[in-house]
């Protein structure tokens, strides 16, 4: 198949419950989003039980280590009495880079009572060979050429020790991520830094209700959990492990996730076209993407092309190919566009 979905977990959180629910696709006929309606499940609870990382809402906050200070203000140790946002980011990160002139934005804001600083993690992800001279040079030179978009204090780590100290025990597998640290000296809030504003401005004021963020991000946290699980287990070699893994991902369909179009989309798309999948459940796939349908109201072409890749497969080739001419005329991207017609040729050709 021709495209992949980048995940988007954890941006916000449906906990309605769901089971039974017929869901009509824009053709008007009813698909059964549950085909286990009559059937036990299991809570998703019991399926994957919580794991709280190491580092959460009112830990001390890790040490700095840090190899190099490129722009900003020095920072060894975090001083009582002072707010410090820290925010991990790679030169290769897309999402990371289109987030600089935000904490640019926010450094300005709270000039004088909160300190950011931008570390550089994971170059190494890319580069397994590169030594950290070179490294340190390398990503020298990506700070220097972004200018003022990053204007506040930027670090690059000491080997690999900030993406040890602080991402790892927080349970934090992607970036940009930000941790913000209050005048304790303890970790008050964790996430997207695109999703901090509200969260710093109380922080920085007293004013920040401790344990309804740590509730936020458990259930962030957890989400992030259950997916992996989920991942993990369809991609199983196991049979049996397998079919725990599409228990989950049904669990995760009926608790977190009825009416959230993207995670459903996310969950249709790994078992429809994860190449490392042995077990794969198309019956699983066409009923989620269904399900994803249905909550984007028939109205997302990256929605509707996972569908219609699904139902190709299941063996609607006529449902397939009106779902994805549909998708082509909603798609506003050029490249989108090509890529789903590409898509339609391969139904139309039996590809």
């Amino acid at each position: 198949m021709t495209r992949s979905t980048t995940l988007r977990l954890g941006l916000a959180i449906s906990l309605t419950s769901v089971a039974g629910l017929a869901v009509a696709g824009p053709d008007g006929h009813a698909k059964h989003a549950d085909h286990h309606a009559a059937s036990h499940h299991t809570p998703l609870s019991e399926l994957v039980p919580f794991e709280q990382p190491e580092l959460w809402v009112g830990s001390e906050a890790p040490e700095l280590a840090i190899a190099k200070f490129y722009k900003g203000e020095s920072v060894h140790e975090f001083e009582k009495g002072h707010v410090y946002v820290v925010e991990f980011w790679a030169t290769w990160c897309g999402p990371c880079i289109r987030a600089f002139p935000h904490l640019s934005e926010l450094q300005e804001e709270h000039a004088g009572d909160v300190t950011f600083i931008g570390v550089n993690i994971w170059e190494s992800s890319r580069r397994r060979d590169e030594p950290q001279a070179q490294r340190i040079e390398r990503v020298g030179d990506f700070v220097e050429g972004q200018g003022d978009k990053m204007g506040y204090t930027v670090v690059v780590e000491q080997d690999a020790r900030m993406a040890e100290l602080w991402m790892k025990p927080a349970g934090k597998n992607g970036i940009p991520a930000a941790f913000i640290v209050d005048g304790r000296g303890k970790v008050a809030w964790m996430g997207h830094p695109m999703q901090m504003d509200e969260p710093l401005g109380k922080i920085v004021k007293n004013e920040h209700d401790y344990a309804a963020d740590a509730k936020t991000l458990q259930e962030q946290s957890y989400l992030s959990q259950v997916y992996r699980a989920f991942v993990m287990g369809v991609q199983s070699d196991d049979e049996h492990e397998a079919a725990r893994g599409y228990e989950i991902g049904d669990a995760m369909a009926r608790e977190l996730a009825s009416q959230d179009a993207g995670l459903l989309n996310s969950l249709a798309w790994t078992a429809v076209d994860d190449k490392r999948i042995t077990h794969r459940d198309l019956d699983f796939a066409y009923r989620i993407a269904n399900m994803a349908g249905e909550a984007s109201e028939w109205n997302d072409p990256m929605i509707l092309d996972t569908v219609a890749v699904a139902a190709y497969k299941v063996g609607e080739v006529a449902r397939a190919i009106e779902l994805e001419e549909k998708a082509i005329s909603l798609a506003d991207d050029d490249g989108l566009r090509e890529s789903l017609e590409k898509q339609l040729e391969e139904f139309k050709s039996g590809g």
